[in-house]
């Protein structure tokens, strides 16, 4: 990528990367992140095969848009699903547009992944600029290095790292807006929330908690809750787009569709075992069948399951808080087998397994692994639960002085992962690692070295 290039698109972010005072004073760290990205990049265009299931859809979307300008991510001379024009909002088809060169090279997609991924590390230790020492970003850059999955989602075709781009730059507009006070820091953060909606469905309802985080700006900035509507009002007419093409009026059909297969289907696994949990299944598929509309598909899947929850709410909300806990501890085997290129005769993963048959479940899951897999996934297990004791250290050490940005960051983590639900993987932790990482490195150096608490952070 030339540096002409790499400049014009840091300017549509409006931020300069001579800003990020990190890359001068830590070269170090900026060598280390390069070369591993650098490694992970090269090793995988060596491998080759840069889909997962997800990345065809988005292909789909991206030649589609190119070639009629259609927004719909299955393949058009096909049959045509109402669904399939809902099922991924349309930003990461127009990125992978954009810098594969209008389709031409899926190289220049992954190495744009790896400069976002790059980016979003290093603005990451400028937001924090004013509260680690030299201990801290070492602990931070191990911390970091050993996160395989973001440098396996840099290199695959998924909207991973593009949605984590955004992440930190929501957080660092956010403290935009509390040290600067400008209606332009402002207009920045809620068009984010925007890009973050039209990126992953995740983030969609993430507009409601912003109109009260908007109504907390007006103490810094008048009348800031007006712009929180931004968000709420682009939503609508997305939705309200939808509706015009499908009949349905929804975000997406993959919401109904995770609800169904995963999140009820996983409790139900767990709870009652593999053969009622897939009689339901049949059951809601057979009712939905009888629909003369996708409106009216989507209304019977989505009534059926709801009324399956609500049977049992008290013990699916344990199944689903429980299992969004996974994404801080899941040492990531479907991300290796998949940038591995293994042989994907085993698609089933750890949750399935122990959702099944617990203990014996691992066992069965082991057993069948690959012996890479069987020497890193014990390794990356223990890393992942020292990063969760760092977090906890953090937290217990500093929650009576912590100041907003920090908050306003556990907020963001807690979010995605009480969402995430019965799909949990550390898939779903990699928009968040880099300031999920930032906080263990934070809890262990606070912790040993008795440094002082958070309180505030310099514009």
């Amino acid at each position: 990528m030339s540096v002409s290039y790499l400049e014009i698109f840091i300017s549509l972010i409006s931020f300069k990367i001579n800003n990020l005072k990190y890359i001068k004073a830590n070269k170090f760290i900026v060598l280390v992140l390069i070369l591993v990205h650098l490694i992970f990049f090269v090793t995988k265009v060596i491998i080759g095969d840069f889909y997962l299931r997800d990345s065809y859809e988005y292909w789909y979307l991206a030649e589609n848009i190119t070639n009629h300008f259609t927004f719909y991510s299955a393949d058009l001379n096909n049959t045509i699903y109402l669904g399939d024009y809902t099922r991924r909002p349309p930003l990461y088809g127009v990125f992978i547009v954009v810098f594969s060169f209008l389709l031409q090279s899926k190289i220049m997609v992954l190495l744009t992944q790896n400069v976002l991924s790059f980016l979003s590390i290093l603005i990451t230790l400028n937001i924090f600029n004013t509260s680690h020492n030299k201990k801290t970003t070492n602990l931070y850059l191990i911390l970091i290095v050993t996160s395989i999955s973001q440098f396996i989602y840099a290199n695959l075709l998924m909207s991973e790292i593009l949605l984590q781009f955004l992440i930190v730059l929501l957080c660092l507009t956010f403290h935009l807006v509390i040290t600067k006070k400008t209606l332009k820091s402002l207009m920045c953060f809620e068009l984010i929330i925007v890009l973050l909606f039209l990126t992953k469905p995740i983030f969609y309802l993430f507009v409601f908690p912003n109109i009260l985080i908007g109504f907390w700006f007006s103490k810094h900035i008048k009348r800031a809750y007006l712009l929180s509507l931004i968000p709420l009002i682009s939503l609508i007419l997305y939705v309200s787009w939808n509706y015009k093409r499908t009949g349905s009026f929804e975000f997406s059909s993959i919401q109904n569709l995770s609800l169904k297969n995963y999140n009820l289907k996983y409790f139900h696994i767990k709870k009652y075992g593999e053969e009622y949990a897939l009689k339901v299944n049949a059951e809601i598929d057979h009712k939905a069948k009888k629909a003369t509309s996708y409106a009216e598909k989507e209304k019977i899947i989505q009534s059926q399951t709801i009324g399956y929850i609500k049977k049992d709410f008290f013990n699916y909300m344990l199944f689903h808080i429980k299992s969004g806990f996974i994404i801080f501890i899941d040492p990531g085997r479907f991300d290796l087998y998949n940038y591995f290129n293994f042989n994907k005769k085993m698609q089933i993963g750890f949750l399935y397994y122990y959702n099944k048959s617990g203990i014996t479940g691992i066992y069965t899951y082991f057993k069948e692994q690959p012996l890479l897999i069987i020497i890193l996934l014990p390794m990356l297990l223990i890393l992942n639960i020292i990063k969760g004791i760092g977090f906890i250290l953090y937290w217990l050490k500093n929650y009576k002085n912590t100041p907003p940005l920090l908050w306003f960051a556990i907020f963001i983590i807690l979010y995605i992962s009480s969402l995430t639900g019965a799909v949990g993987s550390s898939r779903f932790l990699v928009p968040v690692l880099p300031i999920y990482c930032m906080f263990a490195a934070l809890g262990f150096t606070h912790t040993v070295y008795k440094l002082k608490p958070i309180t505030k952070f310099n514009s």
